[in-house]
């Protein structure tokens, strides 16, 4: 009797472990961002600006080359500066902006993936050594098909 209620015990334990055992799923997301059409759009403009910032400022050195006053040179400079700067400022306001809007929508389609699927927690496929439920092609899938 000792012996049956000592198995029933442990059948009880188990069921109840495996029972609560936690879904863990995993997103490879290098390869999000690899396929994210968004995010590519979003370098291509940050490129874009970025270049855009420095042929502003190669064709303000050629102006400079040609100004011969030294008073002039000096309020050149600062009035250059003060743009370079302000340019600068702007490209680095959307660079950030773009980045929040990318991270949000990466996070909110995991969690909403997550939870249609009835995934416990989601980590980085690069910290997960074996198992898992690899849900990264569902992200990328539901990025691109997002408005």
């Amino acid at each position: 009797m000792k012996k049956t209620l000592a198995v029933l015990t442990l059948l009880v334990s188990l069921c109840t472990l495996s029972a609560s055992a936690e879904v863990i799923g995993v997103v490879d997301f290098d390869k999000v961002i690899d396929n994210y059409t968004k995010y590519k759009s979003a370098a291509e403009e940050m490129s874009d600006k970025y270049s855009e910032i420095q042929r502003y400022g190669l064709d303000k050195e050629r102006e400079y080359k040609k100004i011969t006053s030294p008073i002039e040179r000096k309020n050149f400079e600062e009035n250059t500066a003060k743009e370079i700067s302000k340019k600068q400022e702007a490209y680095f306001k959307l660079k950030q902006r773009r980045e929040t809007e990318i991270n949000n929508a990466i996070l909110n389609t995991v969690k909403q993936i997550a939870i249609a699927d009835k995934i416990d927690t989601v980590v980085d496929k690069s910290v997960v050594f074996f198992g898992g439920i690899d849900i990264t092609d569902k992200v990328v899938k539901a990025l691109n098909t997002s408005k």
